[in-house]
């Protein structure tokens, strides 16, 4: 196997680990705060996540995710704080694409759905990091002999 075909896989591995965690962490997170909701209406929790969050992050997530990789991938940019702060933007991004608010309204439930959100989105950036994005680029010297 190349050390491009290694990386993708790595890479692929990173985001669907990244994104499993985004997931649980919204799901967990909105369960607490919709309970007595949820409770009252009889919806089930995991109808919830699975429906909702899991294949809706994803799908609407995935092109503007690969494109930060793929820059980061380009550019060698390993910095944490780069992955941290895509996923808090891209989730946040994401909260106000579903037309989560802002702030508590009369209109919402508890009003903290874009905290929640923008929090699974920096913790996804972190996993993402630590599986794949310290070592962004590196694949493109693993033919060549080391300097000396």
């Amino acid at each position: 196997m190349t050390a491009l075909a290694r990386r993708i896989s790595v890479v692929l591995l990173a985001f669907l680990v990244a994104n499993a965690l985004a997931t649980v962490l919204i799901t967990v997170c909105m369960l607490m705060e919709w309970s007595e909701t949820l409770r009252a209406s009889g919806t089930h929790p995991v109808r919830l996540a699975v429906g909702v969050f899991g294949l809706i992050a994803s799908a609407k997530m995935v092109v503007a995710a690969l494109l930060v990789i793929a820059l980061a991938e380009h550019f060698r940019i390993r910095a944490v704080v780069l992955y941290a702060v895509a996923g808090g933007v891209g989730f946040a991004a994401l909260a106000a694409d579903l037309g989560m608010p802002a702030s508590a309204s009369s209109a919402t439930l508890m009003g903290r759905e874009r905290d929640i959100m923008t929090g699974a989105g920096i913790a996804a950036g972190l996993v993402y990091w630590a599986v794949a994005g310290r070592q962004a680029g590196d694949w493109r010297d693993a033919g060549r002999a080391p300097h000396e």
